[in-house]
């Protein structure tokens, strides 16, 4: 997330990316969505530590 929004993509890019990945995946992937929408604010916020790997 944070090299897509480096690059300078744009809410409605990433917004439809997940969107597709949602409908690749299937409910399963919902979770992971909100987790990335949640991690994507929290970078935009400017918090450091977004729980990743």
């Amino acid at each position: 997330m944070e090299e897509v929004l480096h690059q300078g993509a744009s809410d409605a890019e990433i917004a439809e990316t997940l969107d597709i990945g949602v409908l690749m995946g299937g409910t399963l992937a919902i979770k992971s969505v909100r987790h990335a929408f949640a991690v994507m604010d929290a970078i935009k916020a400017g918090a450091t530590n977004t729980g990743g790997a």
